[in-house]
């Protein structure tokens, strides 16, 4: 019995632990106006989706944490860099830990 309830407890805090970091790396793609020109499937002006943005980099966290740095240039539409320039400033300044929630919730998509 006491097995169960370890097992029912830790199952519970894992499932817990995912939905809120789920939850803050969404809260942090909105805060810093990311939504604004990054939408779920499609989105406007030739800017990649998040559907997009999740496949190109499958496989490539550390490459998207490394852009999100300011340290590497981005593997979608490199010519058009130098509108993400502000908010890439903004990536800079997030703590490791909020740069890894906002990549976790990009590729979840």
């Amino acid at each position: 019995m006491k097995k169960l309830l370890w097992f029912v407890f830790v199952t519970g805090f894992l499932f817990l632990s995912a939905v809120i970091s789920a939850d803050e790396g969404e809260s942090i793609f909105k805060s810093n106006g990311c939504g604004a020109c990054h939408k779920p499937e499609t989105s406007p002006a030739g800017r990649p989706s998040l559907k997009e943005i999740s496949k190109a980099y499958h496989g490539k966290e550390k490459q998207l944490d490394t852009y999100f740095k300011g340290k590497s240039e981005p593997i979608i539409n490199p010519e058009k860099a130098s509108t993400m320039k502000r908010y890439i400033e903004k990536t800079k300044a997030l703590s490791d830990a909020d740069r890894k929630l906002l990549v976790d919730h990009l590729l979840k998509h």
